[in-house]
């Protein structure tokens, strides 16, 4: 009866053993397949890393690869006008909602904020620190 228990222990443990690798396994790849997806897609707002995936996935003649040419570049000066309008906006209400949280903070913790929002805006390339 002893060697039936040590034998079913044994099983249990390889069953186990088993489910967590490909537990471990799984969320690997999936974490590999999801970083990967997220880094290969280039948006509309890429302008020529778009127009490249366009080119090699539709195989687009000269005359479309210029006309989208145009159109991205059209496109991204009318992105860049609308960021310039909606700015001053979008930095009101951050700006508001950082000011409430501050007033949550102990002084200490107020000091670390601070030095969070500053990293914040220096990793955003249209934004000055402050």
């Amino acid at each position: 009866m002893k060697a039936q228990t040590i034998l079913k222990l044994k099983m249990g443990f390889v069953l186990f053993a088993v489910f967590a690798g490909g537990s471990a396994a799984g969320a690997l790849l999936d974490g590999v397949y999801r970083s990967r997806a997220a880094q290969s897609t280039p948006s509309i707002r890429d302008g020529e890393a778009y127009l490249r995936v366009l080119d090699g996935e539709l195989h687009l003649s000269t005359k479309q690869s210029t006309d989208m040419r145009d159109i991205l570049n059209q496109t991204r000066t009318e992105y860049s006008s609308l960021c310039s309008e909606v700015k001053p906006r979008y930095n009101a209400v951050r700006d508001k909602a950082r000011q409430r949280i501050r007033e949550l903070l102990t002084t200490e913790q107020q000091e670390r904020f601070d030095t969070l929002v500053t990293q914040e805006n220096c990793n955003c390339p249209d934004q000055k620190p402050g």
